[in-house]
């Protein structure tokens, strides 16, 4: 609810929110230790890879013509 209706949102687009907040980006140097406590809030860096979205983007156009 608090993704749908929050005014610090406005004007923002592509953002994960968790806990009622924007979740904070994982750096590549701090994976492991995120890894190592999942109740760690936070946004791999492999979800926001606009190299990785192009190519699911290609997949699923080739799977559902």
């Amino acid at each position: 609810m608090w993704c749908a209706t929050s005014p610090r949102l406005d004007g923002l687009g592509g953002v994960y929110c968790e806990n009622c907040d924007i979740s904070p980006m994982v750096s590549p140097e701090g994976e492991a230790e995120w890894r190592a406590d999942p109740g760690r809030p936070g946004v791999l860096p492999y979800a926001v890879d606009p190299e990785a979205a192009a190519r699911l983007w290609e997949v699923s156009e080739r799977l559902t013509s």
